[in-house]
């Protein structure tokens, strides 16, 4: 995946990715600082925060 969560997700990705978008962001480990949204890798968000710090 080339573009992150925050911008993926005000398009129609959610819509017609659901299955690959869960697969993303179960078990999180980040949260974006700007939008957020979280995932379980920081690559996948702009402003990645760890969430178990």
């Amino acid at each position: 995946m080339e573009k992150k969560l925050c911008k993926l997700a005000n398009k129609e990705y959610l819509k017609n990715n659901m299955k690959e978008y869960l697969e993303l962001v179960v078990n999180a480990a980040y949260v974006c600082g700007k939008c957020g949204r979280v995932a379980k890798e920081e690559k996948y968000l702009c402003k990645p925060k760890n969430i178990h710090k």
